[in-house]
């Protein structure tokens, strides 16, 4: 049986992610055209690991998958709402990787008082589609080459006055969240 290990990444996770991210570039999955240099991924892992969030998915020690959270675009002061990406090796596709991936941020997320989550999805791309719907995100627009979807997470304190950055969760909380995000993958 596979070990599978779901956790927040570390600037050291850097290179497996830009070898994960690579075949998305330059096509309408990806939000740019051209790799970023490795110095810049880096930098963009130390900032938005602890103030949002990224996510790795290893099997056997070897990463299949990693996702992260950025500002939404179309409300970037709204500490609450989120934007997701998900990337997943070709040959880790269907076995989980994405729905484990999804399941650790969005009970991060809902553990640290997100309300809002969009993704959105480069078109044509009906696994995708499907993907995010069976996740529970529902469409809003469709344009161009992009289809926006979005999940109402439930936070766990909707009065909160902002929300929890990911590294201040309890731990017990984001471990036993971790070891059910693991049992998803069918390694």
């Amino acid at each position: 049986m596979a070990k599978v290990a779901v956790r927040r990444v570390n600037e050291w996770d850097g290179p497996s992610m830009l070898k994960i991210y690579a075949p998305y570039v330059g096509t309408p999955l990806a939000p740019e055209d051209a790799l970023p240099e490795l110095q810049d991924y880096i930098r963009r892992i130390d900032t938005y690991t602890y103030g949002l969030g990224w996510l790795l998915c290893e099997i056997d020690s070897t990463p299949a998958g990693f996702c992260h959270l950025t500002e939404n675009r179309n409300d970037p002061e709204n500490l609450f709402s989120v934007e997701f990406q998900l990337y997943v090796k070709a040959e880790y596709q269907r076995i989980g990787v994405g729905r484990a991936l999804w399941t650790l941020m969005r009970d991060m997320m809902e553990l640290g008082n997100r309300r809002e989550v969009f993704a959105r999805i480069g078109l044509p791309n009906e696994t995708g589609r499907a993907f995010f719907a069976a996740m529970g995100f529902v469409p809003q627009e469709e344009g161009g080459q992009v289809l926006t979807a979005r999940y109402a997470l439930r936070p766990a304190d909707p009065e909160a006055l902002k929300p929890t950055k990911p590294y201040l969760l309890l731990n017990h909380e984001y471990e036993a969240a971790r070891e059910k995000a693991a049992l998803l993958v069918r390694a």
